[in-house]
């Protein structure tokens, strides 16, 4: 197993359907590469190849081998493009999706700066709150803000950073309902929440003992925008549930109060997703290196 050169040569020989061929195509001597498969053969302890003068046919168990090897020289192939990818500068188009919060806030300011270092990068930012179809809508980028782990087969979801989630409300909130002393007092709260009519966003909250306590809001406003949840709690619709960086400017000035800060709940993540790791382009890796940097330079 220590030797991979014997599962490259076994994946020649298949793949020309014999020794004779593979020579031709590889240019290696035949009786090399039988030596090789016959080691491969020995080592594995299988029968690999049915082979005579005239014919050879893998096995069942070769064929299984066969796929291994493939993926092999694939990941081989692989290392070697990002390699030489990297001593490439960055360019093309970058196509990048995110929400509209961290867009507005952060990214449109980032991103230009990453396209003053490397002036022959072109970069397309979509902003919307829906989660997006990397592969059907061509995008090379996404990021995202979420309270549970991200993963999918086709994508890599990617944590480079993490966030605070608040419990916060107005003034007028609570001068008119008081101060919550725990997550069960917010059922006598009018409350402002993301999602939708059909499908509200749950809150997240840490117990005493350190239990996750999941709290599921009757909101009076819900809206999948963040910045449209944080103008209704600054208005004093109700308590709200939402990113430390959506409504930091408004705990600073007053205008919002975090509420139960012994419940904070765990931090959420902030996740770079693309679609795969074999074809990223060197450009798209700097820029997700560039905003691991940035995002974690905020905390």
């Amino acid at each position: 197993m220590e030797n991979l050169d014997d599962f490259i040569a076994f994946l020649r020989v298949a793949e020309a359907g014999g020794f004779s061929a593979a020579e031709r195509t590889t240019g290696i001597p035949k009786s090399r590469l039988s030596r090789r498969v016959a080691e491969l053969e020995q080592k594995l302890g299988v029968r690999l190849a049915q082979r005579s003068s005239h014919a050879f046919h893998l096995t069942d168990v070769g064929e299984q081998v066969y796929r291994h090897a493939r993926a092999i020289a694939d990941e081989a192939e692989a290392v070697q493009v990002t390699v030489s990818e990297t001593q490439v500068e960055p360019r093309g188009l970058i196509r990048v999706s995110s929400s509209l919060l961290t867009g507005e806030r952060f990214l449109a300011r980032w991103l230009s700066e990453f396209m003053v270092l490397h002036p022959k990068v072109r970069i397309s930012l979509d902003l919307s709150n829906h989660f997006v179809d990397l592969l059907a809508e061509r995008f090379d980028l996404a990021i995202r803000v979420s309270g549970t782990p991200l993963a999918a087969a086709d994508v890599v979801a990617r944590q480079i950073s993490t966030g605070k989630m608040v419990l916060v409300a107005s003034p007028e909130i609570l001068a008119r309902h008081g101060v919550p002393r725990s997550p069960i007092d917010l059922e006598r709260f009018p409350l402002v929440a993301q999602g939708n009519a059909e499908n509200v966003r749950p809150w997240m909250f840490r117990e005493s003992d350190g239990r996750d306590l999941t709290y599921f809001p009757q909101p009076r406003f819900v809206s999948d925008n963040l910045i449209a949840v944080r103008e209704a709690a600054l208005a004093g619709v109700g308590v709200a549930q939402m990113p430390l960086e959506a409504c930091d400017e408004a705990l600073r000035h007053g205008s919002l109060s975090e509420l139960l800060p012994q419940h904070a709940p765990a931090a959420s993540t902030v996740y770079a997703i693309y679609p795969s790791r074999r074809g990223v382009t060197s450009a798209v890796r700097t820029l997700i290196a560039f905003l691991e940097d940035r995002f974690q330079s905020m905390g």
